[in-house]
């Protein structure tokens, strides 16, 4: 016997109010920057100029070794526009909606216009980096809880833009009421999944919502046997880090954080034998996205403090383990890193920059400066903070 609920609780729903969260405290990193030797790109080597209309103006974005501007502790905007800037399926889509429609989109339009001058530097310019003041100052416009000049996190910076370019780039003009329950019949978990998804999908439906949302699914179990559902959506998904623990394997992380029961306290009483508000409770993944974004919780919420053990993680990685394979079965669960931010210093002090792989070989985008790193990068570190996954061909 069982029925489902949604829910717009979880982490990285788009469902969720958007309120301003407040800003990390941030102070100036001291420039002594992680220094890899290797020789400096030099950008007339590696592209070959082309005329216009040779090759598509995706191949000079997602290929640029353009450096961006640090334009006062703007490093953790740096590291999620570079990380984005060379994701392909992602910019493939983005430029043919935004060459294809006008539309009065602040965020949309200020994030192609710096496509643009990535391409004409890639084209003709040939310069080591160009400046982003106009996209950054029209987000700082939008959202004044990011003080400028002041550090903030680079994975909250990206769910603020990738849900600013979801809500301007929506193609449902009418959103249907949320339903916060539907009603209680005996659903098998596949059938009350698809439901859910319906009604995600008769209110959003754009580039990021088809490329970046996952879904999760959660089974509550009480004593007398009752079980319930309810589903929620990611926009990234969060690993949990134990504070006391000196070294993690992204894997057993994975194994740690889903598939797991847990004890929880509902709020309300079975909806069966009216006893009990606590139940055991499982997260798995219902609906993996195209691309995966994993997030490192290397902040303790409880005393504030950054988690600096050494990580462990892959180039390829495979989520079979985590599936819920009542819903989803027999699907591609391979996935090929692509991008990482990572992060040094502490919560008070600290540095972003980012690892991407652009034809098979790594390189160290750190604002305007981009250095080659070779085939292969350090998969055990501690400065680790964002993986970028894309679903594997």
């Amino acid at each position: 016997m069982s029925y489902y609920r949604t829910t717009n609780a979880t982490y990285g729903s788009f469902y969720n109010e958007k309120k301003p969260s407040p800003s990390s405290s941030y102070k100036p990193y001291n420039q002594n920057y992680k220094n890899y030797e290797t020789e400096k790109i030099q950008k007339k080597e590696e592209i070959k100029v082309q005329k216009k209309g040779e090759i598509s103006l995706k191949n000079f974005i997602v290929n640029s070794l353009t450096g961006l501007q640090n334009l006062g502790n703007t490093c953790y905007i740096n590291t999620c526009l570079q990380n984005l800037i060379h994701c392909n399926a992602f910019i493939e889509k983005f430029l043919l909606i935004l060459e294809s429609n006008k539309i009065s989109a602040p965020i949309s339009n200020s994030f192609y216009n710096l496509l643009a001058q990535i391409t004409d530097n890639s084209q003709f310019e040939q310069k080591d980096f160009i400046n982003p003041n106009n996209f950054i100052n029209i987000f700082y416009e939008i959202h004044n809880n990011f003080e400028r000049y002041q550090e903030h996190d680079t994975q909250e910076f990206c769910r603020y833009l990738l849900q600013d370019l979801n809500s301007e780039l929506n193609e449902i003009k009418i959103p249907s009421s949320y339903k916060k329950e539907l009603p209680k019949k005996n659903k098998n978990k596949k059938e009350s999944f698809n439901i859910y998804l319906e009604d995600c999908y008769s209110k959003e439906k754009s580039i990021i919502t088809d490329l970046f949302i996952g879904y999760f699914s959660f089974e509550y179990y009480c004593e007398c046997g009752y079980k319930e559902y309810s589903f929620s959506q990611f926009l990234d998904l969060p690993i949990q880090m134990d504070i006391n623990i000196q070294g993690y394997d992204l894997y057993q992380m994975l194994r740690n954080n889903f598939y797991k029961k847990s004890y929880v306290d509902m709020g309300e009483n079975c909806s069966f034998c009216k006893r009990t508000s606590k139940k055991n409770e499982i997260m798995k993944i219902a609906k993996l996205p195209k691309i995966l974004i994993i997030s490192l919780q290397r902040i303790n919420p409880k005393n504030g403090m950054k988690n600096e053990a050494f990580v462990k993680f892959y180039e390829g990685l495979d989520l079979k383990e985590i599936i819920d394979t009542e819903i989803q079965n027999g699907i591609n669960t391979r996935y090929d890193l692509f991008a990482i931010s990572n992060h040094i210093g502490n919560i008070n002090t600290g540095h972003y920059y980012s690892h991407i792989k652009i034809n098979n070989n790594w390189y160290c985008f750190e604002d305007s400066k981009v250095y080659k790193i070779g085939t292969q990068i350090d998969m055990n570190t501690k400065e680790v903070y964002t993986l970028f996954y894309k679903v594997s061909n």
